[in-house]
């Protein structure tokens, strides 16, 4: 990452890297995928009202699947490239009031140009409450899972990937209140309702001799976020948050994915975090998380409790240990059958950061 300061407030940054995973499911397949990624972004100086940044991504994959009688990628060697533009610009209407546009043209193989939009309206009605709007576009582009899976890994296919599939979209809008009306007190709530569209399904071909992907099923999602945060003294510090969902997708004419629905929403009706932190002194500190989500349907999945902690101990200025546990009280599954489901186990851990 290399970032260079301009005159007049303005700014020029650049970021790249290069990543290399491999992974074994096995009896399923086995996966070698590079990726190399760069980024371009200028912030201009502020003219007049307005706060302009723009800027370019490009990124390049390599894949190599190592197929099997279960499950096959065709190809199962594959290179794609990803590119998009952006722009946005921060307007001041007023002093209170600000307007946030913003742009982005993505490029992938699967489904070419896609557009995605967002405009943000922010009023501060006094120093400690804000209140703010947004619209925007967004998009969840194909994957190989989606276009080049093929079951079983060798002819006759019972599956033979989804060439036809279009991007899912969600038309997304908030509404949201942010307030501080004491020094160490804060909190804020989020409405928010998101139209979906092409969601994925699982069609019938119309011989009736194989499965395909789709994207022939919609829905809407309707919710509410709330985070507050309260400093007690130097050393305490609390913090919670709760998030409810309602969910509802339907089969859109043509479909025939009568079980679509049911297995596509998979996400928690609630959730809700509770956080302490304890300063000890300027170098230890301890902080404790219990969270907990609810139960899911269709293959249901009971709700759980965690409790998590870390212990950091800042050593010199530039050394710190942390004694780190997750799921202290148990072990827990998050999705799928009883009979594959992983459980998520009890981990104690050690960390060092060194940095330069």
């Amino acid at each position: 990452r290399w970032q260079h300061a301009l005159p007049g407030s303005g700014s020029l940054a650049v970021q790249a890297y290069l990543d290399h995973t491999r992974r074994e499911v096995s009896p399923t397949f086995t996966e070698s995928l590079s990726i190399a990624d760069v980024q371009f972004q200028h912030t201009l100086p502020v003219h007049g009202a307005h706060s302009l940044v723009w800027g370019a991504n490009y990124r390049h994959s390599w894949d190599r699947v190592t197929n099997s009688e279960v499950i096959a990628f065709l190809p199962a060697r594959d290179r794609q490239t990803w590119a998009s533009l952006f722009a946005q610009d921060e307007i001041a209407l007023r002093p209170d009031l600000s307007l946030t546009l913003g742009a982005r043209i993505e490029r992938n193989d699967y489904t070419g140009n896609e557009f995605l939009p967002t405009a943000r309206l922010s009023w501060r009605v006094d120093p400690h409450h804000t209140l703010w709007t947004a619209a925007s576009r967004t998009v969840r582009a194909p994957t190989r899972l989606d276009v080049d899976a093929y079951i079983p890994g060798r002819p006759p296919y019972l599956l033979q990937g989804g060439r036809q599939v279009r991007s899912e979209v969600a038309q997304v809008f908030e509404l949201g209140y942010r307030g501080q009306p004491l020094p160490g007190l804060s909190y804020s709530a989020t409405l928010f309702h998101n139209d979906y569209d092409h969601l994925r399904t699982q069609e019938i071909d119309p011989t009736s001799t194989f499965l395909t992907f789709g994207s022939l099923m919609e829905g809407r999602a309707t919710g509410i976020e709330m985070w507050g945060s309260y400093q007690l003294n130097r050393a305490w510090r609390l913090s919670g948050g709760f998030t409810a969902l309602h969910e509802r997708l339907r089969l859109k004419a043509g479909s025939n994915d009568a079980a679509g629905p049911g297995t596509a929403g998979k996400d928690p009706e609630h959730t809700l975090q509770l956080r302490a932190h304890h300063a000890f002194d300027e170098r230890r500190e301890l902080e404790v998380a219990l969270r907990k989500v609810a139960a899911l349907e269709n293959p249901g999945v009971p709700g759980y409790w965690a409790l998590d902690a870390r212990f950091g101990w800042r050593l010199r200025p530039n050394l710190e240990l942390s004694l780190v546990g997750q799921n202290l009280n148990g072990s827990h599954g998050e999705y799928g059958a009883v009979a594959t489901r992983l459980e998520l186990e009890r981990r104690v851990g050690v960390k060092l950061v060194w940095p330069n």
